[in-house]
């Protein structure tokens, strides 16, 4: 089975789905094994589900919204939670009457914040798809490696910004900058990666 298909064929060069669906594939030297691709593209879709409980995958117009709006409300939902702990580490910059750091610290809350409120209310871009729709076998498996490094690396942000992530030393508040620049650079990361995914999620049907 495969995104709730069954195989029927499946050969050198090809695969035929129970749908009628049929992949054509030109096996040569220089190419991998098919079989180690198909396993290889399972796989990423399986880690991704793994992080996001419920996800149903890309393969047509339904699957494809449902999966899309789950992946963000759960990202979102992450990034809230690293605002609410950069918010707990503002507390203790601010009590400790650190300036400098506070200043830093409330540019991250603000670009988290901004962030999670676009991948929330993101436009669905396939919203004026017309079913049913043919998705580029290419593009749906770019597309899961890019929804799997996003959503690792928000997880990674939440991680290194909860308890115990993020040590502050109000005797020595200079300490912690090189730890500010650290997560200032994954939000980036974040951001481009989010944009990433948007670019391909529009581009992911065939005309």
């Amino acid at each position: 089975m495969r995104n709730g298909l069954q195989v029927l064929v499946f050969d050198a060069q090809r695969i035929i789905y129970n749908d009628g669906r049929a992949q054509k594939f030109a096996l040569s030297q220089g190419n991998p094994d098919i079989r180690q691709q198909v396993e290889a593209n399972r796989g990423t879709l399986k880690k991704l589900q793994l992080l996001i409980p419920g996800l149903r995958g890309y393969r047509n117009k339904e699957d494809l919204r449902v999966s899309d709006e789950l992946l963000r409300n759960e990202v979102a939902d992450r990034l809230d939670k690293v605002k609410g702990n950069l918010e707990q580490l503002r507390k203790l910059v601010a009590s400790a009457g650190d300036i400098n750091n506070l200043t830093g610290v409330g540019s991250l809350i603000a670009q988290v914040q901004t962030l999670s409120g676009e991948v929330r209310h993101a436009a669905q871009g396939y919203a004026g798809w017309v079913a049913p729709i043919t998705i580029n076998e290419d593009k749906l498996n770019k597309l899961y490696d890019y929804d799997y490094a996003f959503v690792s690396t928000v997880i990674q942000l939440d991680q290194a910004t909860s308890a115990g992530g993020i040590n502050y030393d109000a005797s020595a508040p200079a300490s912690i900058q090189a730890t500010l620049r650290q997560l200032s650079a994954t939000v980036a990361d974040v951001k481009q990666k989010w944009s990433l995914r948007m670019e391909t999620i529009e581009g992911i049907a065939l005309n």
